[in-house]
Protein backbone atom coordinates (compact mmCIF):
# COMPACT_ATOMS: atom_id res chain seq x y z
CA UNK A 1 0.00 0.00 0.00
CA UNK A 2 1.86 3.45 -1.13
CA UNK A 3 1.34 5.84 1.71
CA UNK A 4 -1.08 7.79 1.94
CA UNK A 5 -1.09 11.94 2.12
CA UNK A 6 -2.62 13.17 5.05
CA UNK A 7 -3.42 16.39 5.34
CA UNK A 8 -2.26 17.91 8.38
CA UNK A 9 -3.31 21.40 10.60
CA UNK A 10 -1.01 23.99 11.54
CA UNK A 11 -2.00 26.80 13.34
CA UNK A 12 -0.27 30.59 12.44
CA UNK A 13 1.15 32.60 15.30
CA UNK A 14 1.18 36.38 14.30
CA UNK A 15 1.63 38.01 17.89
CA UNK A 16 1.98 41.89 16.32
CA UNK A 17 1.39 42.93 20.04
CA UNK A 18 3.96 43.48 22.78
CA UNK A 19 2.59 41.77 25.59
CA UNK A 20 3.34 41.49 28.69
CA UNK A 21 5.38 38.96 28.78
CA UNK A 22 8.28 41.39 26.40
CA UNK A 23 10.43 42.46 28.76
CA UNK A 24 12.16 44.84 26.78
CA UNK A 25 10.93 47.08 24.04
CA UNK A 26 12.96 46.12 21.61
CA UNK A 27 11.83 42.65 21.30
CA UNK A 28 8.31 43.91 20.89
CA UNK A 29 9.57 45.91 17.98
CA UNK A 30 11.27 43.14 16.55
CA UNK A 31 8.68 40.93 17.10
CA UNK A 32 5.92 43.08 15.66
CA UNK A 33 8.39 44.02 12.43
CA UNK A 34 8.92 40.22 12.13
CA UNK A 35 4.72 39.71 11.50
CA UNK A 36 4.91 42.48 9.29
CA UNK A 37 7.35 40.36 7.19
CA UNK A 38 5.81 37.30 7.62
CA UNK A 39 2.37 38.65 6.02
CA UNK A 40 4.61 40.19 3.48
CA UNK A 41 5.85 36.63 2.57
CA UNK A 42 9.64 38.20 2.93
CA UNK A 43 10.24 34.26 5.13
CA UNK A 44 13.97 34.85 5.97
CA UNK A 45 13.59 38.55 6.69
CA UNK A 46 11.05 37.70 9.40
CA UNK A 47 13.06 34.56 10.57
CA UNK A 48 16.01 37.71 11.52
CA UNK A 49 13.74 40.21 13.12
CA UNK A 50 12.44 37.11 15.48
CA UNK A 51 15.08 35.72 16.51
CA UNK A 52 16.73 39.25 17.60
CA UNK A 53 13.61 39.41 19.36
CA UNK A 54 13.99 36.40 21.01
CA UNK A 55 17.94 37.41 22.01
CA UNK A 56 16.70 40.63 23.45
CA UNK A 57 14.20 38.69 25.82
CA UNK A 58 14.65 34.89 25.73
CA UNK A 59 11.07 34.70 28.15
CA UNK A 60 9.21 36.56 24.83
CA UNK A 61 6.89 33.48 24.32
CA UNK A 62 5.15 35.31 21.41
CA UNK A 63 8.26 35.91 19.44
CA UNK A 64 9.44 32.32 20.15
CA UNK A 65 5.98 30.94 18.51
CA UNK A 66 6.65 33.18 15.56
CA UNK A 67 9.94 32.09 15.14
CA UNK A 68 9.07 28.20 14.87
CA UNK A 69 6.23 29.07 12.62
CA UNK A 70 8.80 31.13 10.15
CA UNK A 71 10.74 28.47 10.53
CA UNK A 72 8.46 25.56 9.10
CA UNK A 73 7.44 27.98 6.14
CA UNK A 74 11.01 28.05 5.53
CA UNK A 75 11.08 24.26 5.19
CA UNK A 76 13.92 24.33 8.38
CA UNK A 77 11.69 21.80 10.41
CA UNK A 78 14.34 21.24 12.58
CA UNK A 79 15.00 24.33 13.38
CA UNK A 80 11.24 25.03 13.71
CA UNK A 81 11.31 21.79 16.33
CA UNK A 82 13.55 23.31 18.42
CA UNK A 83 11.77 26.40 18.75
CA UNK A 84 8.65 25.48 18.92
CA UNK A 85 10.12 23.10 22.13
CA UNK A 86 11.63 26.44 23.45
CA UNK A 87 8.04 28.26 23.12
CA UNK A 88 6.52 24.97 25.25
CA UNK A 89 9.28 25.51 27.73
CA UNK A 90 7.93 29.76 28.41
CA UNK A 91 4.42 28.34 27.85
CA UNK A 92 3.84 24.56 29.39
CA UNK A 93 0.64 22.93 27.58
CA UNK A 94 -0.18 25.74 24.65
CA UNK A 95 -2.70 23.41 22.91
CA UNK A 96 -1.74 25.21 19.61
CA UNK A 97 2.20 25.55 20.22
CA UNK A 98 2.11 21.31 20.92
CA UNK A 99 -0.72 20.89 18.00
CA UNK A 100 2.67 22.64 15.77
CA UNK A 101 5.00 20.72 17.45
CA UNK A 102 3.59 17.47 16.43
CA UNK A 103 3.03 18.89 13.11
CA UNK A 104 6.32 19.35 12.74
CA UNK A 105 7.20 15.92 13.95
CA UNK A 106 4.87 14.15 10.87
CA UNK A 107 6.81 16.24 8.65
CA UNK A 108 10.00 14.07 9.86
CA UNK A 109 7.54 10.77 10.01
CA UNK A 110 8.28 10.82 13.77
CA UNK A 111 5.05 9.41 14.68
CA UNK A 112 5.54 8.14 18.23
CA UNK A 113 6.16 11.77 19.28
CA UNK A 114 3.62 13.24 17.29
CA UNK A 115 1.01 11.24 18.84
CA UNK A 116 2.35 11.51 21.99
CA UNK A 117 2.73 15.64 21.82
CA UNK A 118 -0.67 15.40 20.22
CA UNK A 119 -1.93 13.93 23.45
CA UNK A 120 -0.43 16.30 25.38
CA UNK A 121 -2.11 19.18 23.71
CA UNK A 122 -5.61 17.28 24.34
CA UNK A 123 -4.85 17.24 28.13
CA UNK A 124 -5.33 20.75 27.95
CA UNK A 125 -7.73 21.38 25.33
CA UNK A 126 -9.80 18.10 24.98
CA UNK A 127 -12.11 19.67 22.25
CA UNK A 128 -9.73 21.38 19.69
CA UNK A 129 -10.50 19.59 16.48
CA UNK A 130 -7.04 20.49 15.19
CA UNK A 131 -5.44 18.24 17.63
CA UNK A 132 -8.18 15.61 17.29
CA UNK A 133 -7.57 15.24 13.45
CA UNK A 134 -3.97 15.71 13.68
CA UNK A 135 -3.41 12.88 16.05
CA UNK A 136 -5.69 10.37 14.14
CA UNK A 137 -3.77 11.08 11.54
CA UNK A 138 -0.48 10.75 13.33
CA UNK A 139 -1.94 7.19 13.85
CA UNK A 140 -3.17 6.48 10.46
CA UNK A 141 0.19 7.37 9.09
CA UNK A 142 2.20 5.27 11.71
CA UNK A 143 0.53 2.33 10.54
CA UNK A 144 1.37 3.07 7.14
CA UNK A 145 4.97 3.49 8.06
CA UNK A 146 4.79 0.29 10.18
CA UNK A 147 3.25 -1.32 6.97
CA UNK A 148 5.93 -0.04 4.66
CA UNK A 149 8.93 -1.30 6.87
CA UNK A 150 7.23 -5.30 6.96
CA UNK A 151 6.98 -5.01 3.26
CA UNK A 152 10.56 -3.90 2.45
CA UNK A 153 11.93 -6.14 5.38
CA UNK A 154 10.45 -9.44 3.74
CA UNK A 155 11.07 -8.12 0.71
CA UNK A 156 14.94 -8.13 1.99
CA UNK A 157 14.83 -11.12 4.18
CA UNK A 158 13.88 -12.96 0.69
CA UNK A 159 17.35 -11.28 -1.23
CA UNK A 160 19.17 -12.45 1.83
CA UNK A 161 18.32 -15.91 2.09
CA UNK A 162 18.55 -16.22 -2.08
CA UNK A 163 21.87 -13.66 -2.36
CA UNK A 164 22.61 -14.98 -6.40
CA UNK A 165 19.08 -14.41 -7.08
CA UNK A 166 18.05 -11.68 -9.16
CA UNK A 167 14.16 -11.88 -8.91
CA UNK A 168 14.58 -11.47 -5.44
CA UNK A 169 17.25 -8.84 -5.72
CA UNK A 170 14.30 -7.16 -8.32
CA UNK A 171 11.24 -7.75 -5.61
CA UNK A 172 13.25 -5.56 -3.26
CA UNK A 173 13.72 -2.69 -5.56
CA UNK A 174 10.29 -2.86 -6.39
CA UNK A 175 9.31 -2.56 -2.72
CA UNK A 176 11.44 0.27 -2.19
CA UNK A 177 10.11 1.91 -5.46
CA UNK A 178 6.98 1.15 -4.15
CA UNK A 179 7.27 3.47 -1.34
CA UNK A 180 9.42 6.31 -3.33
CA UNK A 181 12.63 5.25 -1.66
CA UNK A 182 14.34 5.86 -5.22
CA UNK A 183 17.36 5.89 -4.52
CA UNK A 184 17.72 2.18 -2.45
CA UNK A 185 15.16 1.24 -5.58
CA UNK A 186 17.98 2.16 -8.15
CA UNK A 187 20.76 0.48 -5.94
CA UNK A 188 18.60 -2.81 -5.53
CA UNK A 189 17.35 -2.53 -9.40
CA UNK A 190 21.28 -2.58 -10.26
CA UNK A 191 22.23 -5.54 -8.25
CA UNK A 192 19.09 -7.74 -9.73
CA UNK A 193 20.68 -6.59 -13.32
CA UNK A 194 24.22 -7.65 -12.44
CA UNK A 195 22.56 -10.89 -11.18
CA UNK A 196 21.28 -11.64 -14.79
CA UNK A 197 17.32 -10.31 -14.33
CA UNK A 198 16.19 -11.85 -17.26
CA UNK A 199 13.51 -9.60 -18.49
CA UNK A 200 14.98 -6.22 -18.75
CA UNK A 201 12.73 -4.88 -21.40
CA UNK A 202 9.61 -5.55 -18.74
CA UNK A 203 11.59 -3.65 -15.72
CA UNK A 204 11.60 -1.22 -17.91
CA UNK A 205 8.25 -0.71 -18.57
CA UNK A 206 7.08 -1.97 -14.75
CA UNK A 207 4.59 0.68 -13.23
CA UNK A 208 6.03 0.36 -10.28
CA UNK A 209 9.15 2.62 -11.20
CA UNK A 210 7.22 5.24 -12.87
CA UNK A 211 8.99 7.61 -10.39
CA UNK A 212 12.03 6.29 -10.49
CA UNK A 213 12.51 6.01 -14.49
CA UNK A 214 12.81 9.90 -13.84
CA UNK A 215 16.52 9.41 -13.06
CA UNK A 216 18.98 9.71 -15.45
CA UNK A 217 20.60 6.58 -13.51
CA UNK A 218 17.67 4.51 -14.33
CA UNK A 219 18.58 3.89 -17.81
CA UNK A 220 22.05 3.79 -17.06
CA UNK A 221 21.52 0.51 -15.37
CA UNK A 222 20.45 -1.11 -18.72
CA UNK A 223 23.14 0.68 -20.74
CA UNK A 224 25.86 -1.05 -19.01
CA UNK A 225 24.23 -4.69 -19.50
Amino acid sequence: MRRAWIPLTICLFLFGMGGAEAASRDAIKRNNLGAELLNQGKLEEAAGEFRQAVAADPGYAAAQMNLAYAYDRLGRVDEAIAAYKKANELEPGNPTVLNNLGVMYMKKDLNDEAIQTFEQGLKADPANVSLQKNLENAKKNREILQERETQIADAKKQAVARPKDPKAAYDVARAYAFYRQNDLALEWLDRAMALGYDDPEGAKADAVFADVRRDPRFPQIFEKR
